[in-house]
């Protein structure tokens, strides 16, 4: 990828020893000649306001080429960021590449206690999220259609962590993460893969689908969350 090798030379000018790694992770991280919405850890020694300044341009022109805003940290951050960051370096362990440096994520050592914790927070937050916009864009079909394709996105990252939880290796395809996911947790899968194959495959609704679909995942959220919460680990 021509746009990542010019960002990494970029990155080792401005920073130099002090650049530790950079990690690519998500689903692109594997993905043979990507060439766009690569997500990037870049990990440093220390980090201050003229370091974040001296490499503002390069992370321009990284983002500018449709590629997610890089996640920058120092490596003591990298370190002490495990309990309240859990979901996100359990999906860093499963799939990443080091794309240049030390590779830091075999010493990521994650704790179902705060696996869990995280889990039952992103569902908190994102069931007040849905009811706070059910309650603002009700009567507008193509508002809700995008608030449901945030739930959907976020429930798969919540599943995900769900099956780790359980210690079940977890599926690529959407159907099939929520196809896992419903053996620990108790929902509504029609409605959850319809959302799914809208978002990843397409599919459409109708008035009276759309209308089905949000009166029942408010039910289903308001569950799921009782049954993480009710987990021990």
């Amino acid at each position: 990828m021509k746009n990542l090798d010019k960002f990494i030379e970029s990155l080792k000018e401005n920073l130099g020893d002090n650049l530790i790694s950079v990690i690519a992770f998500g689903s692109k991280a594997n993905v043979d000649e990507v060439k766009s919405n690569l997500n990037l850890m870049v990990v440093t020694n220390t980090l201050t306001a003229e370091n974040l300044y001296a490499i503002s341009q390069p992370v321009k022109k990284w983002v500018k080429s449709k590629n997610p805003l890089p996640v920058v940290m120092t490596k003591d951050e990298w370190y002490s960021s495990f309990d309240v960051y859990a979901i996100e370096y359990s999906d860093i362990k499963e799939n990443y590449k080091l794309i240049y440096g030390e590779d830091l994520v075999p010493a990521v050592n994650i704790n179902k206690y705060y696996l869990r914790l995280q889990c039952e927070a992103e569902l908190k937050s994102l069931l007040l999220k849905y009811k706070n916009n059910f309650l603002m864009n009700i009567r507008s079909d193509k508002e809700m259609k995008k608030v449901l394709d945030k739930v959907i996105k976020t429930l798969l990252v919540i599943f995900r962590a769900v099956l780790r939880l359980h210690n079940c290796q977890v599926p690529y395809r959407a159907v099939d993460i929520i196809e896992s996911a419903s053996n620990f947790l108790s929902f509504n899968k029609i409605v959850l893969n319809k959302l799914a194959k809208i978002k990843y495959e397409g599919d459409k609704c109708n008035k009276q689908e759309l209308l089905f679909i949000e009166n029942q995942l408010l039910t289903d959220l308001q569950a799921m969350l009782k049954q993480v919460d009710a987990m021990q680990f």
